[in-house]
């Protein structure tokens, strides 16, 4: 039996059927979420148990070593359970990328975050804040002891056990071998890589390339996929400050992830940018009319120097969008061995707002979907799944 331990999100659903496809019957899957409090995973084979659950330990009483573990998003709960069983029991992990390339913060965090959002990160996010009220010194003395003694601990703990998951690690599934490659430069291990994605759908609904409908004479720029610092909107925002004066409209997703943050980002562009050229996105969008918004941009602006937001940058490449990644990124790195038509986001101070504006070709992106389809090979990957879970 394959045992899938899951978060509630929009790509379990696929999953789902996807590895009913190539195992059908041979997997339990669980949501580490109470039913009542799910949003996104529809699936009636789905299992709904917290992983301190007693539900949950119910599920997993009788695992062997002739079963398999199945890890979508790496936490902290799931790292402790796969240590407390046997080596001999083969386990899996499919990347998402925040789950392994940020955790621990203290070893990471200057790797994947631009100066600014370092400093925001750092004052806003990482740490319980002391209170300062000497009127209530216990809450004083309760914060402080958190930022400044069990954050470190913890942290040294969560970098320990961490060692020790990847040690005994046996699969990787990704479609990035980059990734694969960041995991044996970090941890001891013999991970293996298995060819995996999840599906993002990113194809336009006529399954062929959607050209932009825009306000006339407006480049309209989508900054970033949520409210997440790990966007280092900063970065982006300041980058891209040179063209404030040019017609230029910005679409930032910020309906998932940190409320604070959004509000930060927000406020930050229209200050920058004026409240008419800044369309900050909030609310919760479908998949589906996320991605009719999105042939409304003329330019992808993705400033992540991990690896995130593959399915924006997938859609935007699927709809003869122009794409500028961060050069430390992952997703960029694999796209240039391909020859896709990436730019990086580094480059923009040289660039001019013609240069900057200009759009791809239509032959340049059918090139670029061809080399898509060979990156992402759905037979390929069915193959993978039949053998890893058969």
């Amino acid at each position: 039996m394959n045992y899938h331990l899951m978060i509630d999100d929009k790509f379990i659903n696929d999953f789902i059927i996807d590895a009913e496809k190539a195992a059908p019957g041979n997997n339990t899957y669980i949501i580490d979420q109470q039913p009542e409090q799910v949003v996104h995973v529809k699936s009636p084979l789905a299992r709904f148990a917290p992983y301190d659950s007693p539900a949950f330990k119910e599920l997993v009483k009788g695992i062997g070593t002739n079963d398999k573990i199945f890890i979508h998003w790496l936490s902290e709960a799931a790292v402790a359970f796969v240590l407390s069983l046997s080596e001999a029991v083969p386990v899996g992990v499919c990347f998402w990328g925040g789950d392994i390339v940020e955790i621990p913060f203290s070893r990471f965090k200057r790797a994947i975050y631009g100066p600014k959002t370092l400093k925001y990160f750092e004052r806003e996010e990482e740490r319980t804040k002391v209170e300062w009220n000497f009127f209530k010194p216990k809450q004083l003395f309760k914060t402080f002891k958190s930022r400044y003694i069990k954050y470190p601990k913890s942290q040294r703990y969560i970098a320990a056990q961490r060692d020790r998951f990847f040690r005994r690690l046996n699969f990787f599934l990704n479609w990035n071998e980059i990734d694969h490659q960041w995991i044996h430069q970090h941890y001891t291990t013999n991970v293996a890589l298995k060819y995996f994605f999840y599906n993002v759908n990113p194809q336009p609904d006529n399954n062929g390339v959607a050209y932009t409908k825009k306000e006339p004479g407006v480049t309209t720029i989508l900054l970033g996929n949520s409210a997440t610092s790990t966007n280092n909107h900063l970065e982006a925002m300041e980058a891209l400050a040179k063209f404030k004066d040019e017609p230029i409209r910005l679409v930032i997703p910020l309906n998932y992830g940190s409320r604070q943050y959004g509000d930060f980002v927000e406020q930050k562009a229209v200050a920058m940018f004026g409240r008419e050229k800044v369309n900050a996105l909030r609310d919760f969008m479908n998949r589906d009319d996320y991605y009719r918004l999105l042939d409304e941009v003329d330019i992808a602006f993705m400033p992540h120097y991990r690896s995130q937001a593959v399915g924006n940058t997938l859609a935007m490449l699927y709809r003869g969008k122009k794409l500028f990644l961060h050069h430390k990124s992952s997703v960029y790195q694999l796209f240039k061995r391909y020859d896709v038509n990436v730019y990086d986001v580094a480059n923009i101070p040289n660039m001019t707002f013609d240069a900057f504006k200009t759009a791809t070709t239509p032959e340049e992106t059918a090139k670029d979907i061809a080399r898509m389809e060979t990156i992402f090979d759905t037979g390929k990957k069915m193959q993978v799944l039949k053998e890893m879970l058969s």
